[in-house]
């Protein structure tokens, strides 16, 4: 009998065709930019050439506007549908590492890659950013779902990096510690999670999703797979940047460690559950995961 294909196989198969699909679809994209570029010239040189649009050249004005403007909606959509296909790439061969062996500074390479590769939100649908955009938290008690990245406060009082692996009926979770070998999954209360971040807030126009200079957060410490009570010291000044986190640590005079910087999808707000909170900071030399 022939051997049966594994997981690994069909990981690899599926990401190489998602991966020729995208390329095929680029020249589409030059030529549609090509176009829109030629549009965007011909108004120019009929606005240079006609200063009055509501003059005697009304109709032709509205017609050259209105064929760019449908010419860069086509160009969105396509777009958002290639960006769509890298994130799903991405989220699969996240989940092919995250299923096999994986060493701990692999793993600690893959979170930050993760957190790098957060997808940048843009608006189409709607003016206004919605949830899981930046800061910007779903309702309290709101349904997650599988594969959602998570902040999960677990026994021993620490907030960790996990990821949902099964929801049940009754708002309880099943996650897996991302720092876990043995891959053993914890249920979770959802008033226990944390949900992450799934788009980046882009500070030039939506900075009102972003948490300010000063507010308190959970963020994750660099190279652990721990979220610690912190304060905002700078926002992202662009989409590509970081946050500069200032974590609680009682060893510094001010009470907080020199900034340090965290993904935006490594950020959410600070949160006590009955009366707890996680634990300060890893000081240098604590190996804490």
């Amino acid at each position: 009998m022939p051997k049966k294909r594994n997981d690994a196989q069909t990981v690899e198969e599926l990401r190489k065709k998602t991966a020729e699909d995208i390329q095929k679809k680029l020249p589409g994209v030059k030529e549609r930019q090509d176009a829109i570029n030629e549009n965007l010239q011909r108004l120019q040189e009929f606005r240079d050439n006609e200063p009055n649009p509501l003059g005697k050249g009304k109709a032709k004005h509205l017609a050259a506007v209105t064929s760019t403007h449908q010419a860069v909606e086509t160009q969105q959509a396509a777009m958002r549908k290639i960006l769509e296909e890298v994130r799903r790439a991405a989220e699969m061969d996240y989940r092919s590492q995250m299923d096999g062996d994986i060493s701990r500074r692999d793993l600690m390479e893959l979170i930050k890659i993760r957190g790098e590769l957060l997808p940048l939100w843009i608006s189409h649908d709607s003016p206004f950013p919605g949830e899981y955009v930046g800061a910007i938290a779903p309702q309290d008690g709101s349904k997650l779902s599988e594969g959602d990245s998570v902040a999960a406060f677990n026994k021993d009082g620490n907030w960790i990096l996990a990821d949902i692996i099964s929801c049940h009926s009754n708002s309880r979770y099943e996650c897996r510690d991302v720092d876990d070998d043995k891959k053993k999954l914890t249920v979770f209360s959802r008033s226990h999670l944390l949900p992450l971040p799934k788009w980046k807030a882009n500070p030039a126009s939506e900075k009102h999703a972003l948490f300010a200079k000063n507010a308190i957060v959970l963020a994750l410490y660099p190279q652990t797979t721990c979220f610690y009570k912190g304060i905002v010291h700078s926002p992202p000044a662009d989409f590509r940047d970081p946050y500069q986190v200032a974590f609680e640590d009682d060893s510094y005079p001010s009470g907080f460690c020199p900034p340090m910087p965290v993904a935006q999808k490594y950020v959410v707000a600070f949160r006590e559950v009955a009366g707890l909170t996680a634990s300060t900071a890893p000081k240098k030399g604590n190996k804490k995961k």
